[in-house]
C-alpha cells in the first residue's frame, strides 16, 4: 500500500506545546531605584512582581540563556514560591531541557494552587507522556479541552495521542478543529493528512500535505512531506502500469 504519513510522523505537538507561556518583554526597572538584596548589595530583581520575575526568564529563554533563564525563574519560585504561574513556568523550562522529574513536580504544584489552568495540564500530560502514563495524559488533554476548547495545543496533542492509538476518526475531528481554528498553523495539517491516508482518503491527505508546504518554515519537515507526495506518485504510476499490463495480458489472442 505506499508509505503511509504515520510512518515517518515524529510527534510535532512539542511546536504546540512544549512552551505554553507566551514570551513577553522585560519591564525596566527605574534607574533611579535600586533595591537591595542579601546584605545590602543591589540587587536587580528585588524589587519585581512574579509577573515580571518570569518576564525576565523568559527573556532570557528567548535570547538562548538557558542557564540565566533558570535562574531567574528559580529566584522567583523561592521568592513566590506559592505562585501558581512562576511554577508551571519553570516546569515548561524543565520540560523543555528534557528533566521531566522537576517539570512533574512544578505542574503538579502549580495545578494543585490552580487546577483548571488549561495550559498547565497540557504541559502535564507531556510529562505523564515520558514516563508512559498515557490515560492520565489523555485525562489532562481531555480536561484542558472542556476548560478552552480552542486551544491548540490541547487539541493538537489529544489528536496526536488518538493516532498513535489508531482512533483516526477521533484524530481527524481534533485535526480538523485545529485548522479551524488558525488556518496558518502548520503542524496540524500534516497530521491531518496522516489521519486521512489512515481513514483511506489520499486526495484530502495529499491537499494536506501540499497546504504544509505551503505554509511550513521547517526545511526538514517540508523535505519530510515531499518524500511522501513523491512516494506516493511514484506508487500511483506503478499501480497504473501494473493495470495497463494486467489488462494487455487479458485481451483475446489475436485483437489488435
Amino acid at each position: 500500500p505506499g508509505p503511509s504519513v504515520s510512518d515517518t510522523l515524529k510527534r510535532q505537538g512539542d511546536a504546540l506545546a512544549g512552551q505554553a507561556r507566551p514570551v513577553a518583554e522585560v519591564s525596566a526597572v527605574a534607574a533611579d531605584k535600586k533595591p537591595a538584596g542579601p546584605h545590602g548589595a543591589y540587587d536587580p530583581h528585588a524589587a519585581l512582581s512574579a509577573e515580571s520575575m518570569i518576564k525576565v526568564a523568559l527573556q532570557h529563554r528567548s535570547e538562548g540563556r538557558v542557564t540565566l533563564a533558570m535562574q531567574s525563574i528559580d529566584e522567583a519560585a523561592a521568592r513566590y514560591p506559592q505562585d501558581a504561574e512562576v511554577l508551571s513556568v519553570r516546569g515548561s523550562l524543565y520540560l523543555e531541557q528534557g528533566q521531566i522529574t522537576p517539570a512533574l513536580e512544578d505542574f503538579e504544584a502549580s495545578l494543585g494552587l490552580r487546577p483548571d489552568d488549561a495550559r498547565t495540564l497540557v504541559n502535564r500530560s507531556q510529562a505523564y507522556r515520558q514516563f508512559g502514563r498515557d490515560t492520565e495524559a489523555m485525562a489532562d488533554l481531555d480536561r484542558a479541552v472542556v476548560l478552552e476548547p480552542d486551544l491548540l495545543p490541547a487539541r493538537f496533542n489529544r489528536g496526536v495521542m488518538f493516532q498513535e492509538q489508531e482512533r483516526y476518526e477521533e484524530a481527524l475531528a481534533d485535526f480538523e478543529h485545529c485548522v479551524a481554528v488558525d488556518p496558518h498553523a502548520p503542524a496540524p495539517y500534516f497530521n491531518r493528512a496522516a489521519a486521512h491516508d489512515a481513514l483511506g482518503d489520499r486526495e484530502a491527505a495529499v491537499a494536506d500535505l501540499n497546504r504544509f508546504i505551503e505554509i511550513a518554515d521547517d526545511e526538514e519537515w517540508k523535505q519530510a512531506a515531499n518524500d511522501i507526495l513523491r512516494a506516493w506518485r511514484d506508487q500511483a504510476a506503478e499501480a497504473g502500469a501494473d493495470g495497463a499490463a494486467g489488462q494487455g495480458a487479458d485481451a483475446p489472442a489475436g485483437s489488435e
